[in-house]
């Protein structure tokens, strides 16, 4: 039995440390300046890992992320459980009564924001796949498929938490906008899951295996398992005396359906993030607000912060090729979303302003990109154009939405203008 000696236990210490002090030390700071935490947590990881720390003293870069042995084994588990939680804490965000509340303008939102940018990425990735960074050697045709559910998920997190700043998050559009997001990434993680169902297998019979498992472990999940720890929910507390059964009840079956989704060919985090979806209806806010507090302040960090440090961002920046993936991100999602806004009865000016909402990506793309590179369905150019992608529109989607509507615009759907102003303005 491999054990970790005391020099192991030590540098894993230090490791973890360093990595979350940092981390949250830069989110922090990025909140101050009005930005996603994730932006200060990914910057950690750049100082800390090859680009920078690497790159100037690469003896102490080896001493404390050592490539060889235990640690970087046990900084890898603690970067996936972050990972799991993080999408554990998103899917709770994820409403199945909500998406299925809303009328024309969510559906039209939704299903056109998945299907031009899903196209658009599709198309490009499949004429030009080596420009933008599909390995030599691989799969075409898994690689366009990647890239156009990168292209298509929304990062529903940040996009609730712009609206929240801005004061749109109970008006209309701001509900239009979640309600659409949530199907977004709903639809996307799915695609993925079956994505990764292929990239894992290379046997026919192996594919369908994942399929149909993948199929009922989502079909059984959002109805009978939807049910039934709804039930559970309300025993624990009826019979317990606080929120820690709760929590651990949820926790628990989290990392049981991460488990099952890793034996059925896909990732963790796809199990995470639908029993979170499942038990989101159930959940009292109390308790969601402490498990987000939890994943946010801890475990996420480490996540965001392992991105920096396993990539090299200096050298395998690629102006062309980051410039392109940006292009063909914002085209595609305000495009179709905004198109779909128009079609579902709003007006011009409120329906740029759902494309520009819709446009914002954040934690979700990086994650997908992670998984890529693991998976060496993409190069690490094209990984580091899509982290950037995702922090540009998330930097640039409040401020245009903000002057968009304080420009005078009539109402979005059927609320009028006047309360969409007051809204930004409070």
């Amino acid at each position: 039995m491999t054990t970790l000696n005391a020099h192991d236990l030590a540098t894993m210490f230090f490791a973890l440390a360093i990595v979350l002090g940092l981390a949250k030390l830069l989110g922090e700071f990025a909140q101050a300046l009005k930005q996603s935490s994730i932006l200060g947590e990914i910057s950690a990881g750049i100082l800390l890992g090859p680009s920078v720390l690497g790159h100037y003293r690469p003896d102490w870069y080896a001493a404390l992320f050592p490539s060889h042995g235990s640690t970087p084994i046990v900084l890898q588990a603690v970067a996936t459980l972050g990972v799991v939680f993080f999408l554990l804490a998103a899917g709770l965000e994820t409403s199945l009564r909500g998406i299925l509340r809303q009328g024309r303008s969510a559906l039209c939102v939704s299903l056109l924001g998945v299907v031009f940018p899903f196209a658009i990425g599709f198309l490009v990735a499949d004429l030009f796949p080596y420009f933008l960074g599909a390995e030599g050697g691989g799969n075409r045709t898994i690689f366009a498929l990647f890239i156009g559910t990168a292209l298509s998920i929304s990062a529903l997190p940040v996009i609730a938490k712009i609206l929240l700043d801005l004061g749109l998050l109970q008006s209309e559009l701001g509900t239009v906008v979640l309600c659409s997001a949530m199907f977004d990434d709903l639809v996307g993680w799915i695609l993925f899951g079956a994505l990764l169902g292929m990239i894992g297998s290379g046997a026919r019979g192996s594919v369908l295996r994942t399929v149909i498992l993948v199929v009922v472990f989502v079909g059984m999940t959002l109805t009978v398992g939807r049910w039934l720890t709804g039930k559970i929910l309300r025993w624990i507390r009826s019979h317990t005396s606080g929120p820690g059964a709760i929590l651990g009840f949820i926790f628990t079956t989290t990392l049981a359906a991460a488990g099952f989704t890793e034996y059925a060919g896909i990732h963790a985090i796809f199990g995470a993030f639908i029993v979170a979806v499942a038990i989101g209806n159930s959940i009292d806010v109390e308790a969601a607000g402490e498990i987000r507090r939890i994943v946010t302040n801890v475990f996420a960090p480490f996540f965001f912060a392992s991105i920096g440090l396993r990539t090299d961002f200096i050298a395998n920046f690629s102006i062309g090729l980051t410039v392109t993936i940006i292009v063909l991100a914002c085209l595609g999602k305000i495009l179709g979303a905004s198109w779909g806004a128009h079609l579902g009865g709003m007006d011009a000016r409120s329906s740029w302003a759902v494309g520009l909402a819709m446009n914002c990506r954040g934690a979700m793309e990086i994650i997908l990109g992670v998984l890529a590179l693991g998976y060496r369905l993409i190069s690490e150019r094209t990984f580091v154009g899509l982290v950037v992608m995702a922090l540009f529109t998330s930097l640039i989607s409040a401020p245009l939405i903000k002057l968009l509507l304080r420009l005078g615009a009539p109402a979005p759907g059927k609320a009028p203008l006047a309360y969409t102003n007051r809204a930004v303005g409070s």
